[in-house]
């Protein structure tokens, strides 16, 4: 690709856990989504498959993400006799890892050869099938295909790692029933306390209480990207890109929306791709302001750019979930799920509060 820099990051492989299950009892607890055999694969394998994921160049939340995704993606394999499980979820880990690098036309990582998985390439799926399975699990946490076969086990995965991110203490064992109706009994009157005090809110007024718009689009990309504007050593964006965004900018600032969205759509009409995920957020952005929340999810469903615009993605997300439940009571349940998923996505403290407040509204 022009004015892109490649370089190469070199992986040494390191030993390989054994795990306490053979790896067929590990396939088999897949596909019948076993909750005994999935706490065994979060205990035997996931800190050694993120420290791979972690040697290939990307972070702990990526190799927590890829892990999932290998875990889905096992169901479907059929295992060589005798192959232990480990080396086969760590291949397909790291074939869907190089393959979201490949569709972000960012650098592969150098691997030497490791013999524990040189004969699991052949077994792989075809870049197109890693990419339909990521696909199906970004649908998964929009709330869509939730028919399909594989979404119990991915039901399952969400909840084990929303009690990792959780990490409740146990509860004491000594004097259970005393304890368990004096917390009922602090519960109750918390409970009625808050009731009291806080009223029960509509989905509008929830929506009115959360939503903020960035104060300038410029600005809130400079965030985002860095004093650089996304032109490193690794990636150049055309200059049109920094133009049109600024001229959408401009009318934006005075709250002209319809222009600024002028502006944004040129954008994507044009072969400008790699600010396509800009123009796609900020256009979804203001369809909120606009009411228009179908827009704004169909705007935010597309987005690729996953790194700069992600968590705000699920936010968003949710708040176009609870505008349409302003309108239809039927959707109540979606947002509540909707809101779920980005308290399940983000680290940022302030949202992570903001979204327990706004279940306790849409819950009642």
């Amino acid at each position: 690709m022009p004015g892109v820099s490649y370089f190469c990051i070199k992986i040494t492989p390191v030993s390989h856990p054994a795990g306490t299950l053979s790896s067929e009892a590990y396939i088999d607890g897949l596909r019948n989504s076993d909750d005994a055999v999935l706490s065994a694969l979060y205990a035997d394998f996931r800190p050694y498959f993120i420290r791979e994921i972690n040697a290939a160049g990307g972070g702990e939340a990526t190799g927590k993400s890829f892990f999932r995704t290998a875990l889905v993606e096992a169901r479907h394999i059929e295992l060589p006799a005798e192959t232990p499980f480990f080396p086969l979820l760590k291949t397909l880990g790291l074939a869907h890892f190089r393959d979201w690098l490949t569709e972000r036309d960012q650098p592969l990582p150098e691997m030497e050869p490791d013999p524990e998985t040189s004969d699991l390439g052949a077994i792989v799926p075809a870049p197109e099938a890693l990419r339909e399975t990521r696909a199906r699990i970004e649908a998964w946490k929009r709330g869509e295909q939730l028919d399909h076969e594989a979404y119990p086990l991915w039901e399952k995965i969400r909840r084990i790692e929303q009690r990792l991110d959780e990490q409740l203490p146990p509860q004491p064992k000594s004097h259970l029933a005393r304890n368990l109706f004096i917390a009922l009994l602090l519960v109750t009157l918390g409970w009625l306390a808050w009731l009291f005090l806080f009223p029960s809110k509509t989905p509008a007024e929830v929506y009115d209480d959360n939503f903020t718009m960035p104060k300038s689009l410029v600005e809130d990309m400079r965030e985002r990207y860095g004093p650089e504007m996304g032109n490193d050593s690794v990636s150049s964006r055309p200059s049109a890109c920094q133009f049109f965004l600024t001229e959408a900018d401009q009318f934006y600032r005075v709250k002209d929306y319809e222009s600024a969205q002028a502006v944004l759509f040129g954008i994507l009409e044009d072969s400008l791709t790699l600010c396509h995920s800009d123009a796609l957020f900020y256009i979804g952005v203001i369809a909120l302001e606009q009411e228009k929340p179908e827009l704004a999810l169909e705007c935010f469903s597309k987005i690729e750019d996953l790194e700069h615009f992600g968590e705000d993605i699920y936010w968003y997300q949710a708040l176009a979930f609870v505008k349409i439940a302003e309108f239809n009571p039927l959707f109540r349940d979606k947002a509540t799920r909707a809101v779920e998923r980005n308290l399940s996505n983000t680290r940022d403290s302030l949202r992570r509060i903001q979204a327990e407040k706004m279940l306790q509204h849409l819950s009642r």
